[in-house]
């Protein structure tokens, strides 16, 4: 199923199958749980952890 991070109604990044996603300080991390070494940081805009959200793409 896709999913991605919105932020205040706009997409900062899309989420792959497997993917999980945390806040640590100013940054979300983003990890597969299969390869926990293969992750990727992202600043959170404005540091506004309160207007992250995950979203569902795609049609019906």
């Amino acid at each position: 199923m896709p999913r991605a991070i919105s932020y205040k109604g706009e997409i900062i990044t899309e989420l792959s199958d497997g993917e999980d996603w945390v806040v640590v300080g100013d940054k979300i991390i983003i990890a597969k749980s299969i390869d926990p070494a293969l992750s990727q940081e992202i600043t959170v805009p404005e540091g506004d952890i309160e207007g992250l959200v995950e979203v569902w793409r795609g049609g019906a």
